[in-house]
């Protein structure tokens, strides 16, 4: 059941508790090395352009469909000895408005990673995770930021299978699914990433087999990939002779060609990983830029290339002032929002129990001056 945010604390209390008790065993630490806002690379694949003219204006569409976004956000909240994670969820639907998770949506929140033995020690409370997606412990040499990946994909998988069905468009705030390089070829060593990829591995799985026709993905962190260098019409553009990541290609595609606003593409991109078969993805990339010069790009990706063709439009259509499509803004502030009450939460409930490191006590204390500023903007308007 989703949680209220009373239950939210009383849970985290709860847990502060156990941790009380717990400590003064804790005899080592933990890999704390992380940021909540860590990108995901995204590992090789192989990319054709399926048109002769990659390059095409933005189509308008005017009818009604019902839409969905989802998307999630983390925090961490870090000791020498333990590592938390908490994720909020964003969904937004033009049929039941504005639902979040864990308070409208029932998801697993919170994560804890320390050594087995104390793991094993703390009571089973829902929305609680001490164990990954295959049911081996967050132990202390598991990073945090696959912690915080694993959280994520699980928590939007439970929104996309509330919104897929009857929604005509349902558009994830990132890709259709992870292709990082840990699903790829590459073989890890350590023995907390190898549970990590199992895990990760599965809930991709998971997502996959949840994926219609009428999901699309949009991802915003371009820097991180790297496709697009490998088309020859790309190349024969640009002359270029060396692996650059897809924002720099279309940054100078903008500049060499002029073309400022609209659609390159359509592409065919395959992953392939030793430990499953991804299904084909269909993509645009999508230019936009505003009076003044400034410029952001983005992928947009489908399983179908004709339902890519057919939704496009709807999402392009609607742009933000900060030129985001609006319906993936919406999610990633309401996203943000809901992982910084829960950072909040717990920082104020478990901060006088453990030794909160630099970095988690300056994030706390910016999130409340943001939260106090944001408030006092309200109150004026």
């Amino acid at each position: 059941m989703p949680s209220s945010a009373y239950e939210i604390k009383k849970k985290v209390e709860k847990i502060g508790k156990q941790i009380s008790v717990i400590k003064r065993k804790f005899t080592g630490v933990v890999d704390i090395t992380g940021n909540p806002d860590h990108p995901l690379f995204e590992a090789e694949t192989t990319v054709s352009s399926l048109d002769k003219n990659i390059f095409h204006k933005m189509e308008e569409k005017r009818e009604h469909i019902n839409i969905a976004s989802i998307d999630s956000s983390s925090r961490y909240l870090r000791d020498p000895s333990i590592n938390m994670v908490f994720v909020g969820l964003g969904v937004y639907s033009s049929i039941k408005g504005i639902r979040v998770g864990p308070f409208d949506i029932d998801i697993n929140f919170m994560a804890i990673g320390t050594f087995e033995n104390l793991l094993k020690e703390f009571n089973q409370e829902s929305g609680i995770r001490v164990k990954n997606y295959v049911n081996e412990y967050f132990t202390e040499d598991y990073k945090i930021d696959d912690i915080a990946d694993e959280l994520r994909l699980e928590a939007e998988n439970v929104g996309l299978r509330e919104t897929r069905d009857n929604h005509d468009l349902v558009i994830i705030d990132g890709p259709l699914f992870p292709t990082p390089l840990e699903l790829s070829d590459l073989e890890l060593q350590s023995e907390g990433r190898k549970r990590h990829q199992e895990a990760y591995l599965q809930l991709t799985k998971d997502r996959i087999s949840i994926l219609r026709n009428n999901v699309i993905g949009v991802v915003k962190r371009l820097e991180t990939s790297q496709k697009l260098y490998k088309v020859d019409k790309v190349k024969q553009l640009l002359g270029i002779r060396y692996p650059i990541n897809d924002a720099e290609v279309l940054n100078q595609i903008r500049i060499k060609t002029g073309f400022k606003q609209g659609l390159l593409g359509p592409f065919k991109i395959e992953f392939k990983s030793k430990y499953f078969t991804p299904p084909t993805r269909y993509a645009y990339y999508l230019i936009l830029t505003n009076p003044i010069g400034m410029s952001s790009y983005f992928r947009i990706e489908s399983l179908s290339l004709d339902s890519l063709e057919e939704l496009t439009p709807h999402i392009v259509n609607r742009i933000s002032e900060r030129l985001i499509p609006t319906y993936i803004e919406i999610v990633d502030n309401l996203s943000k929002r809901i992982s910084a009450s829960l950072f909040i939460t717990a920082y104020q409930v478990l901060s006088s129990i453990i030794s909160v490191v630099h970095d988690d006590k300056l994030a706390y204390y910016n999130e409340v001056r943001s939260l106090s500023e944001s408030l006092l903007r309200h109150q004026r308007t």
